[in-house]
Formats: C-alpha cells, structure tokens, sequence
C-alpha cells in the first residue's frame, strides 16, 4: 500500500513539475528584448472604395484599432544579429498578385519601415531574408539564435496573432518531422498557440533565443510548425527559391486532377517589386501553358473528346435550344454530357427583364431576359450596367461588425477583354476588385438576341488571374447555347456593328427582313420566306434558334443552324406556330432509341406523313424530306380547327425553303 501511495505521489509531483514547466513565461528582461525585435508586417490599406451599398456603412462600428489604423496587418517579422530580417515567404506571396503593392514592418513604438530588398528566399522551405530602408531603432540589435534545440522543450511563439499587435505564447517543442517530399529537412512542430498572423514570427525557447522561423498551422489539431533557422543557412546565399507542388482541377473535367509543379531559381538581391513582378510572371506563364498541354486532350479535337472516342454520344444529335444554355462536362463515369445548373433562382426586373441563375462548376451562371428599355449593345458596351445589374441576385455583402451590409454595385470595371471560344463566338470580359477582402469579380458574358448568358465568380486576385481565367474560358468553350427573342430584338440583335461586338460564327450572313407582305429569314444553314397570310410575323413574335454539335476534321466541332421556331399572335385566336429542324443520321454507335426516332421521321409515319391532324384545339401538319444522311421537317401548328388551309399554308413555306 506504501509502495502505491509513493507511486500516486511521485506521479503527482512529476505532472505538477511539468505543468509548472509549460505555465512559466518569458522573464521580463527577456520578452522585452525578444520585442524589441520583432515586427508586424503590414501594406498600405487601399484607401478608395468602388463599391457602393445598399446604406452608408457604419464604419463607427468597427473596432478602434481596426478603424483608425491606416495599415493591414498579414504577418511578423524578426531581426537577428547579422541586421538581417526574416519573416515566411508566404507573408509577401512572391509569386501571387495582390492587390497592395507596398510592403512594410512596424515596430512596436508603431514606426514603419519600407521592405526593400530581398537578400534571399525559398518558398518551399517557406523563409525570406531581408532589408529595411532607414532602419533606425536603437533598442533593436537583433536575436540570436540557437540549433540545438531538444523534444519537450519549452518554446515561445512569437508573433502577431490575428494581426492585433505582438504576443508570445508558450508550449512545448513536440517533435520534428520530414518534410513531405523528399525529407530533406525536418520541421518543427510545437503545441504553443498560433494565429493568423504569426506567420513568419520567431519561435524561441526561455533564453530568447530564435530556434525557428513559424510558417504553418495544422487544421485539424493543436500542432504548429516552424522551420529551424538553421535550414535558411542550407540555401545559397543571393538566391532565390521557387518550388511548389499542386493539383490543378478543370472544373467541367471530373475524372482527373493534375499534378502540376513550380521550380525557379533567381539571383539576388533584388528590390521586392522587381521581384515579385518577375516571380509573378513566370508563375503565370507557368500555369497558362501547364493549363493548355492538360487542355489539349480534351478539346474538341482532343483524343479525350467525346468527337474521338465517343462518335455516337447523343451530343451529336440533339438539337440545342433551350433559353438557359448547356455545358458539356466529363462525368465521373467519364461520359461527357449536357449540364445546367440543378436549381436556378428568378429574379424579376423592372420592364419584363428576368435573371434566372444558379450555381455550378463553383461559379454562378446566370441568363438575363433583357428590359425592354435596355439594349444588348448598351450591356456589351457598358460592363458596369451589365455588372451592377447582375448584382441583384449574385448577392455579396460586407461584413461590418455583427451587421452584414449588401453591395449593390461593384463600380467601373478594371479590366475588359473579350475571348473567342472554340466555337467563334466572342465573350465579353470585365473583372472588379472588391479591395477589402484582396478579391475579384469576374465575369464572362455571351450576348444573345433577348439578353446576355454569364458566367461569374469571385475569388482571391491572384487566384482569378492564375488560374480561374483559364477554367473560366474552358467552360466558355464548352456552352452550348441557342439563340432567341422577339423579331425586334433579332434584328437589333443581328444589326449589332461588327466593330461593336463580332458576329457569332453559326450567325455569319444572317438577317430577317419583315415587310408589310412577308418575313425572310435567311442563315448560313437554310433561307425560307413566310407570307403574311400564313403567319402574322410582327416585333413581338417570338423566335427561337437552335444549334447542333456536328464533328468536323479540322476543329473537331462546328456549330450548324439546324432547329427555327417562330411563334406569332400568341395569346390571340390566330395564334401560329412554324417549325423547321434538322436531323442528322445517328452514328452506327449511337443508342438504339436514337437510332428509331430517326428512323420514324424517315419512314414518314404520323405524324410526318404530311397529312393535317387535329388535337388539343389546334391543327398541325408536318412534312419530312428525306436525304442521304439527314432528314428535315417543316411544321405548322394554328389554333383552333383549319384543316382546309393549313397544308396549302405550310408548303408555300416548304417552297421557299433553301437548305445549304
């Protein structure tokens, strides 16, 4: 019994020992010195806001320091005896674009210095060396620094938690551990208390004594890491050090991710602008061209493209007109597909305009039904009308204190281009900085006759332009949309200047024409005329254009006009509906029901047969003219019972049919 309370007791004071251990502090002496040389790094705050909101914001609300403080706090700092600075390489991100463009420490009596030059670097061991210009702080003559440091240790983490000014925190050095890919080095990890913040701060044990530069926090437990000082000593001095690994996703290509890695060298000093310029643009060239050798297999003329090893896929048959457009997308089964968004939300607007939108691939696709007070060219000509437009229903708001204030307008565009897809039609491009969270808006919009289809996201600056610009275009390659309006917005649509916005490939040489007598409609795929006595064709007659995938040798795919429907005195007694669509013969591989509903037009079995037929109080008729490989049909629906004209009607129209 003796011999177990002796044991309990022992325990006891051995845990007592080690809590006494992990409680104690930095003694004053020393925690002053360790501060004295320890440093925020902060940027310029942007100080002008393009956005505007739905209320003033109430700036009041914010915390004093967050309020008044000109500057943005992103990481800390440290000096050690040879003068030099340290922070992560992640802190001043060499190789992203950001929206600040200047760079600073700050002390603790709040003086700030200009980082200038950059005296060595590597970002995969995650350290930066360098200068300050006109240091001059007296009480600052930089830490030393100790490599011989033990498992269970005491450590301190010293840094600028959640960018609120310097703290040191304690805990225990708990192990080391290699590095990922090669071991060449171990890490450091520590159980003392990191933030955001810290990144780049001193880790040093009870002495004050720098054993490690903090550069990362585990998510999922309460293990930091740091790199031990002495690895910045296993990189060359004047060098710089690029090297970074990932998997690069194409948000419409499921079955794969991409290992892509980065692997630059560059000679030092050099200024940080020079540098991160430069960085920045070999990451970019980098990525674009990564981007395009993966890209290559799965465009159109790619051997990972439905057109080489799916020659049968229903793609290739279908008719393509719905309002909101498709996108073709590799499945998890590897079979590509049409997709839209599962769930759209309506928005109304003022003068018959509509936004339907939904989310998809991680960004928002929406379709605008134009106001009829608003032209296509004002949208593709003002990037802000279109923009500030959309706002109401791809919502952002701004978080101030517990309150969250809607952005209502993202102000004038910083960038516009356009892209011409793999399909020759031209999208309008315009991005929008949104300063206070380093982010961008940006937004591919594809004009149509009755509104404009757009593919929008948000992210981080430099994500948006190294990155999400190409997926954005990929995807822009693979929508599949068809073209529809009232004859007015056709027309206007169509009479659009060249030198304004470039006629889509499938509508070159397209034009309607309306006269007191009849309607022309002539495309690049088939020209018919419409008397006025057959249907009463006017500015509000609806109109819809339908587009088929055909395979083709040089470009994989070409677009073809293959589908018209105009639909006139809706809502009347002479309500008339006329069709014309184009089939294609299914390829040996395609689906045996594809395969038969071909077949049926072909073969002119009702209700193809040519002969009238009356049903649900309206009177159709549809003729089938069969050809070597494909097979049109020309229908004409009205209301009501009229048997007696509408075959005459429909084969004046089936006259001037021209199909080319």
């Amino acid at each position: 019994m003796k011999k177990l309370i002796s044991k309990i007791l022992v325990s006891l004071v051995l845990l007592t020992a080690s809590a006494n251990l992990f409680a104690q502090n930095l003694k004053p002496k020393i925690a002053e010195k360790v501060n004295q040389n320890v440093f925020e790094v902060v940027y310029l705050k942007i100080e002008e806001d393009p956005l505007s909101y739905e209320k003033e914001l109430p700036l009041d609300r914010l915390p004093y320091q967050t309020r008044m403080d000109k500057y943005e706090s992103i990481g800390t700092a440290f000096l050690l005896k040879d003068q030099k600075f340290y922070t992560a390489a992640h802190v001043l991100s060499f190789v992203e674009k950001t929206q600040a463009d200047n760079f600073f420490i700050r002390s603790q009596d709040k003086k700030v210095y200009k980082i200038t030059n950059i005296e060595k670097f590597a970002t995969d061991r995650d350290f930066v060396v360098f200068d300050v210009e006109g240091f001059d702080d007296p009480k600052a003559k930089g830490l030393e620094t100790d490599v011989n440091f033990k498992q269970n240790s005491v450590v301190f983490a010293v840094g600028n938690a959640q960018g609120e000014g310097i703290v040191n925190r304690n805990g225990l050095l708990t192990s080391t551990t290699p590095e990922h890919r090669e071991g060449k080095w171990q890490w450091i990890r520590f159980s003392a208390a990191a933030s955001p913040g810290n990144s780049g701060g001193p880790l040093v044990t009870p002495q004050g004594k720098v054993i490690g530069i903090v550069t990362m926090k585990n998510s999922s437990e309460n293990l930091n890491y740091a790199l031990p000082i002495k690895e910045v000593e296993n990189v060359s001095d004047n060098k710089g050090i690029v090297r970074a690994e990932a998997y690069y996703t194409i948000p419409n290509i499921t079955t794969q991710k991409f290992y892509h890695t980065l692997d630059f060298e560059y000679d030092l000093p050099k200024p940080i602008e020079e540098l991160r310029t430069i960085c920045y643009k070999d990451y970019r060239e980098n990525t674009e061209k990564f981007f395009n050798d993966i890209c290559t297999d799965y465009r159109f003329t790619g051997k990972e493209n439905f057109v080489q090893n799916d020659k049968g896929n229903i793609i290739f048959t279908n008719n393509y007109v719905a309002k909101f457009p498709f996108t073709l997308c590799l499945n998890e089964k590897g079979k590509w597909g049409c997709y839209s968004p599962n769930q759209t939300s309506d928005i109304k607007l003022e003068k018959n305009g509509m936004i339907t939108a939904g989310g998809m691939l991680g960004i928002v696709m929406s379709k605008l039904k134009k106001p009829d007070d608003v032209t296509i060219q004002e949208y593709i000509e003002n990037p802000k009308l279109l923009m500030d437009t959309l706002a109401k229903i791809f919502v952002l708001s701004r978080p101030i204190g517990s309150e969250k204030i809607t952005i209502t307008s993202y102000g004038e565009s910083i960038y516009n281009s356009t892209y011409k897809d793999q399909s020759g039609r031209t999208w309008i491009i315009s991005a929008f900085n949104i300063p206070f969270i380093d982010a961008v808006v940006y937004n591919m919009a594809l004009p149509l006759p009755d509104g404009i289809y757009s593919l929008t996201g948000i992210a981080q600056t430099s994500h948006i332009w190294n990155g999400f610009n190409y997926d954005m275009a990929f995807i822009a390659d693979n929508t599949v949309a068809g073209y529809a309006g009232t004859t007015k917005e056709c027309i206007e649509y169509l009479n659009i200047p060249e030198s304004v916005y470039p006629r889509h490939e499938v509508l070159k040489g397209a034009k309607i024409s309306v006269t007191d007598k009849e309607t022309k409609f002539s495309t690049s795929s088939f020209d018919f005329t419409v008397a006025k006595n057959v249907m009463d064709i006017d500015d509000k007659s609806d109109i819809e254009l339908g587009v088929s995938l055909r395979p083709d040798e040089k470009k994989g795919i070409v677009s073809v006009l293959s589908m018209a429907a105009i639909e006139a005195q809706k809502n009347t007694n002479d309500n008339a509906v006329l069709i014309y669509t184009k089939k294609f013969k299914p390829h040996e591989d395609s689906t045996d029901e594809t395969k038969d509903g071909y077949d049926q037009i072909c073969s002119k079995t009702i209700p193809y047969d040519g002969n009238p037929f009356e049903n649900n109080q309206k009177t159709s008729v549809f003729i089938a003219n069969v050809k070597d490989d494909t097979v049109s049909v020309v229908g004409l629906v009205y209301k009501g019972s009229k048997m007696d004209v509408i075959k005459p009607n429909l084969q004046k129209v089936a006259n001037t049919l021209v199909e080319k």
